[in-house]
């Protein structure tokens, strides 16, 4: 009986398979087995393994013949559905170890996919195609992830499997979680990664920042009873932190209060201080109050009751107590005798929403310093009981923008009202018309016609006519915070949004008194140029009943209702009010009586815009109706009526005066039925009546006594009492409205209706948008804006379709949302297109962007068309050759693994600097450019030739193949890349050798920097202190990309200011904790001093171990690191003619060079000829060395004698053999430690030699003898190598001393990733202190840009347990100065510590001060002692003027001495006299990064208890005179002593 060969090799032979002989010779080959087809499944047996063992899925290939390499797989337990199995690829036939194993799957997937062991599953040979990922969600924690790690980890998961909420590891240090996983829109439990899989990266440690915003209608009730302060306090923020809490979330949070307040014009002079006027001259001032800075809180119940009592006391203390206190303490003998209350808080349109955001955006603009290693991301959120509509500058709005597409972070606007009627967010501003003038050189951009880019720049200069514009943010998502559990939203149910309190108020709705009102029709407006309707023959009985079925039409519920075409030579709908052109709309009335056709004509000469359709105006003759003209009229001078568009005094405002635009073609059809009885946000979103007008509910505003009746265009007003009027229609000449008080209202058109003048609608008269332009649906039976669509087009962000174009001439109507998306709005919003997996409904609570805040995508879709990269960007380029022999000398790429020729070797070094290039502009914010992947059948050169205007290198850019993904940027050196931000774009391609950037920037005016003033009460502050700041978009368009291309390619070695690299600065302090180690190398017991040099020592190792070399000084010994030790203070130690020397002999050739002519070796020469040696000119340094107040003659220190040993003798190469060399020397005899307490030590211990070898001290100078030491002019600071200059003083030509310029630190590049784990170069530049006193700080700081900051972070981890075991504690500091932190961050601020009795005078207080000690600031730096800080960095102004002392990582001088306490929660700055100290807690320091001796801890808690006891301390004058007169009576004390004291107890 023959057997195949598949059952021949039947699993229970596996293991070891037994040859049949005659089988072997006697039988035919058999047949290969065919591939397995999509489809084909199997039934094995599944094993659950531990993950310890692999966390790869192991398949038995024997028990499945057919199965190759690669196929992808299904794995599902039998009985379920398939869309729910796991997927893996089928690895490498490599055997398995048991044979009757046949599939086994770790255990965290089995508990996932619900499979026991020993349990049947299925699997399934499924197409990659089918199942590729279209989108990836991926949240991280407590680690900070650059964009350039997110494109290598997207990159490095493609071809892989990915299943819900796996752990994710890549290159050993960055860690992810895989959160949601998305195919066409649906969530999957599981899919496989293709190069087109977009990642979303979602961070759970994020800097949030929540604006709670204090106007009028936070006092008043909402519609189920509750006030709005209580809807805060008591569920919307409970439930934010309670999601937070669920998700584990370490944010680090600040609550800011914010509210302006406006004051008439005789309370101006009481109401004194940072005073600002709005658009419309009213006086105001902007309060902010600071619950909570930069924490992250645990338990919210008492920054809850904080914010509770701050709501109860906030009107008291901005519109009362603000100003009274505020006068006293100005002049206290003119203090007014009684307090005025002054001032009225704003209503929510009015409030400084985008102030607020602007100061936001002041610390987040520079986040690459103090660079936080365990943040990623910003979040903002602001909460309103406003329905998200605001009045805001034009300036700041445009400023705005600009600073939030630069930024790319997430803004959530939380609104605790109902939705409105009305489009929200939306904002509104005063502008000038955009015009259609050319630019100079002759082209015209698409921006220049948008109202926001367009028109004036907003700062009120000019003469042009202002007109009210409506915005719609793109960058902020709304969400309306309404939980009324007894009334859910329906989508078949219309709620009623317009609020009258003044009737309710009354208490008339109890008694019934609605029954008796009726709103009468609103009058039949027509057009003056329509034919006349002909009289009804029908009685008013038919209108009814046509009415009563209309309604029964339009609100039943239909499932599937039609959604509107979308082709594109269909005519898309168009909501907008007023979507026409700048021509048409810039001109009143009376210019209708210009021939129509040129204005056609005008348009038609740009080509880039489509032109609309719609008819003109007819001339009007004189002889026509004045009183039908005034009809038609967009409210002209007539009386103000106040209309809210949502909540009672959410106000909207009018639109232009001078847009009615008539048809000019009558229509003797008799309306519709449905046009006569619609409204018009109806018609517009179920037909295409686009341009119907809106309509606006006439409610007066809550809190005004009264609303003047007005008509306009015939809609019925409502006054305060239950009376009401209809109005008559008043014929005044069309004049410009005037400013008022209250907000204006949404002017409300003559058809009204959702009818036209001649009775029709203008289905055939809509502009068609531009071919891609989005449009909307909207199911029936929904009021505007609610339908579940509409939020799908945009929720803030933009998050639904995106096409090429759109139109360029739409205006924003609030009333009347719009069909398509202005193209200016909808080509910059894509920037966050790749955040949304699915459309949002505007009806969600985005809790997702305010649990885990998304990063902004890696990639975009946009890319301009030809025509306006030619008229509205300006072209810049450079190149440079490939060079591979000199770029091995970048630190910034990995040089690549090079085989065969010079071109392959080129082509190689090419790939390497260009992805190097295109991650460091994905760092700066940049984004990939992508094919656009919602146009399948239209490829990239179709798009450009249809909008080619002109054959240039520019259409030929348009042209270039772009990438469907990330990960297939750069796959090849050939490929160009396409970067773009908000104004820039850049292309980066290799061609002949060399590599082109060229750079697209777009034409914009610069931005002006806007000054503001505002009122701030800091955390812990004691009331409201005034702040003056800029607010100035640091855009990318003056960055210097050459110099950072250079450094990439190895051409250039030195960073600068203006490359905004990332920098983080180190402290080293002493603890007072008892170390870990008190034994020496050599088992010397050691002093808690002793201990801490030794630890320093341990630093220095571990810096020279990292020390990054060119390839070709690979394999060289390098001189280490060394500090040099002193028991003298900052200015002190400057002054030390003999430190100075060895700082010069640091900088100049470096202690360990081995001399050329070194042929020696210390093993044959005798203690005497040592001796001798040792005394020679460039011998060990032997003098008096002083420490503390000990002196010791003619000795030497231990370290500089191995230094020696190691520089002069062939046989002594390394540290360790000098230091045993030394031990054997001492043990000979040569010499003997000074107090005779230790053997021979590798440190800062002296040394004398013995009687016979004594030596008197060799000359003053240093090691090499005295020598010309070069000066460093200012122009050199930033060569790292420059030589400091020499303590001897130098004279300039002309007579005039010359600062001696001392550079007290050193810099090197050193590579965090010794053991090459990175598939990345990972550098950094080091920059640390060369002289350190083990009694104050010591510090390094780390400058880099694109390095994996998981690595910087483990490095620093690993550097501080070493370190800690020594008595030093590692802290991340701040770079500058604590008091300049509210230039950084306005909201937050040092706390003042006065002290209540100033320290006395003393005369001779300089000779009276022990030796080393700073007489400067003495006792306050003597209360510092006692509290447990230590000295970080000296004021600038303490040390002489005939040194100029620099470090090369401070960019500023410390104004004041700064301290920092022993356990890093705290710094402080010295005042000096009765002014005290500045107090701040080190809010770097995160519960993550603390030592083990602060875990228990919070460290803002025991900031807070430091802060606390200090306080006390400085405010108790008592405590003070008494401390005062112990520190004058030690020094009346103090003798010099000659013997040593015992060690510093610090």
């Amino acid at each position: 009986m023959s057997i195949s060969r598949s059952e021949s090799q039947a699993p229970h032979l596996r293991g070891r398979r037994r040859s049949n002989t005659a089988q072997s010779i006697f039988k035919n080959t058999p047949a290969p087995i065919a591939p397995l087809q999509v489809g084909d499944s199997k039934v094995l047996t599944v094993w659950v393994h531990d993950p310890k063992e692999s966390l790869a899925v192991t398949l038995n290939q024997s028990y499945w013949p057919g199965l190759t390499e690669g196929d992808l797989l299904q794995l599902s337990a039998p009985n379920t559905d398939q869309s729910s199995g796991f997927l893996f690829i089928v690895p490498k036939d490599e055997g398995v170890a048991k044979y009757q194993l046949q599939i086994s799957v770790p255990r965290p997937i089995a508990e996932k996919f619900g499979l026991k062991s020993n349990g049947e599953v299925v699997l399934t040979k499924v197409d990659p195609e089918k199942w590729g990922a279209d989108l990836i969600e991926l949240v991280f924690q407590d680690q900070y992830l650059g964009r350039s790690e997110m494109w290598r980890l997207s990159s490095h998961l493609v071809g892989q499997c990915a299943y819900a909420f796996q752990e994710l590891s890549f290159i050993g240090v960055i860690a992810a979680q895989v959160q949601a996983i998305y195919i066409g829109g649906k969530k999957v439990p599981t899919a496989y990664v293709t190069s087109r899989t977009k990642f979303v990266y979602r961070s759970l440690s994020a800097k949030v920042t929540i604006f709670i915003q204090v106007c009028r209608e936070l006092w008043d009730f909402a519609g189920d009873g509750e006030r709005y302060n209580e809807k805060i306090a008591h569920s919307f923020l409970p439930a934010l932190f309670s999601k937070w809490r669920e998700a584990s979330t370490t944010h680090i949070v600040t609550i800011v209060l914010i509210s302006r307040v406006y004051y008439d014009e005789a309370e101006i002079e009481y109401a004194a201080g940072p005073l600002r006027r709005d658009e419309e001259t009213k006086w105001y001032k902007d309060f902010f109050k600071v619950i909570t800075d930069l924490e992250i809180v645990n338990d919210w119940k008492p920054t809850l009751f904080s914010l509770k009592d701050s709501f109860w006391a906030f009107q008291r203390d901005i519109l009362l107590a603000h100003h009274h206190h505020r006068a006293a303490l100005l002049s206290p003998e003119t203090a007014p005798e009684h307090v005025r209350l002054v001032g009225r808080l704003s209503y929510a349109h009015e409030g400084p929403i985008l102030e607020a955001l602007n100061l936001g955006f002041n610390p987040t603009e520079t986040h690459y310093i103090d660079r936080s290693l365990s943040l990623t991301g910003a979040s903002t959120i602001i909460i309103t009981p406003g329905t998200g509509y605001f009045r805001v500058s034009k300036r700041l709005l445009r400023l705005t923008t600009t600073r939030m597409l630069d930024q790319g972070f997430a803004i959530d606007l939380v609104s605790l009202a109902k939705p409105p009627l009305h489009q929200s967010p939306i904002f509104a501003f005063e502008g000038s018309e955009p015009e259609l003038k050319p630019e100079p050189t002759g082209r015209i951009g698409l921006r220049a016609l948008d109202p926001l880019w367009g028109g004036d720049d907003g700062s009120g200069e000019g003469v042009r006519e202002k007109t009210t514009f409506w915005w719609e943010p793109f960058w902020l998502s709304v969400s309306f915070w309404d939980k009324q559990m007894d009334l859910p939203f329906r989508e078949d149910r219309f709620i009623a949004r317009a609020k009258m309190p003044e009737i309710e108020m009354l208490g008339l709705l109890d008694h019934d008194v609605l029954s008796s009102i009726e709103l009468p029709f609103l009058p039949d407006l027509r057009d003056p140029s329509a034919t006349p309707i002909h009289s009804v023959g029908p009685s008013d009985h038919l209108w009814k009943m046509e009415a009563n079925k209309f309604d029964m039409d339009i609100f039943a519920v239909r499932q599937d209702p039609k959604p509107a075409p979308t082709a594109r030579n269909s005519i898309a709908s168009s909501g907008s009010g007023s979507m026409l052109s700048a021509s048409f709309t810039a001109r009143s009335i009376d210019n209708s009586k210009r021939p129509a056709p040129s204005r056609i004509t005008e348009l038609s000469r740009i080509p880039a815009i489509q032109e609309s359709p719609q008819r003109i105006t007819v001339n009007l003759t004189d002889t026509d109706d004045s009183s039908h003209v005034d009809q038609l009229m967009i409210g002209g001078a007539l009386p103000r009526l106040s209309t809210s568009p949502s909540q009672s005094s959410i106000l909207s405002s009018t639109s232009t005066t001078s847009k009615a635009t008539v048809p000019s073609t009558p229509s003797p059809s008799r309306p519709s039925a449905k046009s006569r009885f619609t409204p018009s946000w109806l018609l517009s979103t179920f037909t295409r009546s686009g341009l119907s007008q809106p309509q606006t509910s006439p409610v007066s505003a809550a809190g005004s006594a009264q609303s003047s009746p007005a008509a306009i265009d015939g809609p019925t007003t409502s006054e305060p009492t239950a009376r009401v009027v209809a109005p008559s229609v008043t014929t005044t000449p069309q004049t410009s409205i005037s400013k008022a008080t209250m907000p204006k209202p949404m002017a409300i058109k003559g058809r009204a209706l959702g009818r036209t003048g001649s009775g029709r609608n203008w289905d055939d008269e809509i502009p068609h948008p531009h071919r891609g332009s989005l449009t909307r649906h909207s199911p029936v039976g929904t009021p505007p804006r609610d339908e579940p669509t509409f939020g799908k087009r945009w929720s803030g962000n933009l998050s639904g379709g995106f096409n090429a174009t759109g139109s360029p001439l739409i205006r924003v109507n609030p009333s009347k949302p719009l069909s398509v998306v202005p193209y200016t709005a909808s080509s910059l919003a894509r920037r966050w297109q790749h955040i949304f997996a699915k459309p949002l409904s505007k009806y969600e609570i985005k809790w997702k962007s305010m649990i885990t805040p998304a990063c902004l995508p890696l990639t975009v879709e946009y890319f301009p068309p030809a025509s306006e990269l030619e008229t509205s960007y300006d072209v810049f380029s450079y190149d440079f050759v490939v060079d591979p022999p000199e770029m091995r000398h970048s630190f910034l790429v990995k040089p690549p693994p090079v085989t065969g020729s010079s071109e392959s070797a080129r082509r190689a070094w090419a790939l390497v600097v260009m992805r190097g290039m295109a991650a460091l502009r994905l760092a700066q914010g940049f984004q990939f450019v992508l094919r656009p992947s919602n146009l399948p059948g239209l490829s990239d050169s179709d798009m450009s030739n249809s909008l080619r205007r002109s054959t240039s290198y520019v259409t030929d850019d348009t042209m270039d193949p772009k990438p469907e993904g990330a990960a297939e940027v750069l796959r090849s050196p050939y490929d160009p890349v396409y970067l773009s931000m908000s104004n820039e774009i850049h292309r980066i391609s290799y061609s002949q050798d060399s590599i082109q950037v060229r750079r697209y920037v777009r034409r914009m005016p610069r931005a002006q920097p806007f000054e503001y003033k505002c009122l701030i009460w800091p955390k812990l502050g004691l009331g409201y202190t005034e702040l003056e700041t800029s607010f100035i978009s640091h855009g990318l368009e003056d960055y210097r990309w050459n110099s950072l291309d250079m450094l990439v390619a190895g051409y250039e070695n030195q960073s600068n200011e203006s490359l905004r690299y990332w920098r983080t600065r180190f402290v080293v302090i002493p603890t007072d904790e008892g170390q870990q180690a008190n034994v020496g190398p050599a088992g010397e017991k050691l002093n808690e001093e002793e201990i801490r040099l030794m630890g320093m020592d341990k630093l220095a190792e571990l810096f020279s171990k990292l020390r990054w070399q060119s390839p070709e000084d690979k394999g060289k010994p390098t001189p280490p690191v060394r500090f040099l030790t002193t028991d003298l203070g900052p200015i002190d130690s400057v002054l030390d003619e003999s430190l100075i020397s060895q700082l010069d002999d640091i900088h100049a050739a470096g202690p360990l060079k081995k001399k050329k002519e070194s042929q020696r070796d210390v093993a044959d020469m005798s203690l005497q000829a040592i001796a001798k040696a040792m005394r020679e000119d460039d011998g060990v340094p032997i003098k008096d060395h002083r420490w503390h107040t000990a002196k010791y003659p003619n000795s030497f220190i231990g370290s500089d004698f191995v230094s020696w040993l190691i520089r002069e003798f062939r046989d002594v190469s390394n540290r360790e053999q000098a230091t045993e060399w030394g031990a054997k020397l001492q043990e000979q005899g040569l010499f003997d430690h000074c107090r005779g307490a230790h053997g021979f030590l590798d440190g800062h211990y002296f040394y004398c030699l013995r009687g016979e070898y004594m030596v008197p001290m060799t000359p003053r100078g240093g090691w090499f003898g005295v020598r010309p030491s070069r000066l460093v002019s200012g122009d050199d600071q930033t060569n790292r190598g420059a030589i400091i200059s020499s303590p001897v003083a130098r004279t300039s030509l002309s007579g005039r001393k010359i600062k001696k310029r001392l550079i007290m630190s050193q810099s090197m590049v050193i590579d965090i990733d010794p053991n090459k784990r990175s598939d990345h170069s990972e550098w950094v530049i080091l920059h640390h202190d060369i002289i350190q006193n083990p009694s104050t700080c010591f510090h390094f700081e780390f400058q880099w840009i694109g390095t994996t900051a998981r690595c910087i972070d483990d490095l620093v981890r690993q550097w501080s347990r070493t370190i800690e075991k020594y008595g030093l504690r590692l802290v991340e500091s701040y770079v500058s100065q604590i008091s300049d932190i509210r230039e950084r961050n306005p909201f937050q601020s040092c706390f003042p510590l006065p002290l209540s009795m100033p320290p006395p005078i003393v005369q001779d207080l300089e000779r009276r001060v022990a030796e080393g000690v700073q007489s400067s600031n003495y006792f306050e730096s003597a209360i510092l002692r006692r509290f447990g800080f230590v000295l970080d960095i000296e004021a600038s102004h303490f040390y002489p003027d005939s040194v100029d002392v620099f470090y090369s990582y401070r960019r500023s001088s410390f104004t004041y001495s700064q301290w920092v306490h022993r356990s890093g929660v705290a710094f402080v700055q010295v005042l000096g006299g009765s002014r005290g100290f500045l107090f701040l807690t080190n809010r770097l320091m995160t519960p993550v990064k603390l030592g083990s001796s602060m875990k228990a801890q919070r460290p803002a808690a025991a900031a807070e208890e430091i802060r606390v006891k200090l306080q006390q301390f400085c405010s108790d004058p008592n405590t003070l005179e008494a401390f005062y007169n112990q520190e004058l009576a030690n020094l009346a004390s103090h003798q010099p002593v000659l013997e040593e004291p015992p060690p510093l107890n610090l």
